[in-house]
């Protein structure tokens, strides 16, 4: 399958999560919340398979074999915080043969904590089909943080009676050393670090990465 045929189809694909995955969760909102008191994460699961049978026709209307539904073994889930953890779940796309030809990636972000969808699901489309290469590809976070991809997020139940952070960081505080101790604490270093510092970022640590050295700063989210 070329990218020309692919291409298409995926748009539709994407068009109809948008399109589902709100209507699905809020249609079914008091169901799902009363399954995940009683049984936790099962119900995103339930959640995903409603939505995903509609995801998936633009393939099946063009003949191309992918399994809607949720099957734990074939998804991942290793990022973020228990408020808004990342998970990938992924849908082989088989030719009419059968072939593997292509792997269809559902990016979605739940709360641990409760029944809460914090932003809207995106979808991935990756050239590799065995398993090993997906969780190799899904392991690289410039497969799954894209700056091109815009961020909906929903904000029914944003987190605002806790102090929250956002985190920035710099790659190129080494220019500032040089190489005598003196040099350490020379003008320049003072006054990169004093850069960040007015407005309002606090350097949290540094750490070495080949031959440079990354800055993390943090500060508290200002309230609009």
């Amino acid at each position: 399958m070329t990218n020309n045929q692919i291409d298409p189809l995926f748009r539709k694909a994407e068009k109809r999560l948008s399109d589902t995955w709100k209507s699905v969760y809020e249609n079914k909102q008091t169901e799902l919340i009363s399954m995940f008191n009683a049984y936790g994460d099962r119900a995103y699961g339930v959640w995903i398979q409603d939505f995903m049978a509609h995801v998936i026709e633009p393939f099946q209307q063009e003949g191309y074999q992918v399994k809607a539904g949720f099957n734990r073994h074939n998804s991942v889930e290793n990022w973020g915080p228990p408020e808004e953890r990342e998970r990938c779940a992924w849908y082989l796309i088989h030719d009419h043969d059968g072939t593997p030809i292509g792997t269809l990636v559902l990016q979605i972000y739940h709360s641990h904590r409760s029944f809460f969808v914090p932003r809207a699901p995106q979808l991935l489309l990756l050239q590799v089909t065995e398993r090993d290469d997906i969780l190799s590809a899904l392991s690289q976070a410039s497969t799954r943080v894209r700056w091109d991809r815009k961020e909906v997020r929903n904000l029914s139940q944003e987190p605002h009676q806790i102090t929250q952070w956002e985190y920035a960081t710099d790659v190129s505080l080494a220019d500032c050393l040089g190489k005598s101790e003196s040099e350490h604490s020379s003008w320049p270093l003072d006054e990169a670090l004093s850069h960040w510092g007015r407005y309002g970022w606090e350097l949290v640590t540094v750490t070495p990465a080949d031959g440079k050295m990354i800055a993390y700063f943090k500060r508290p989210i200002r309230s609009p």
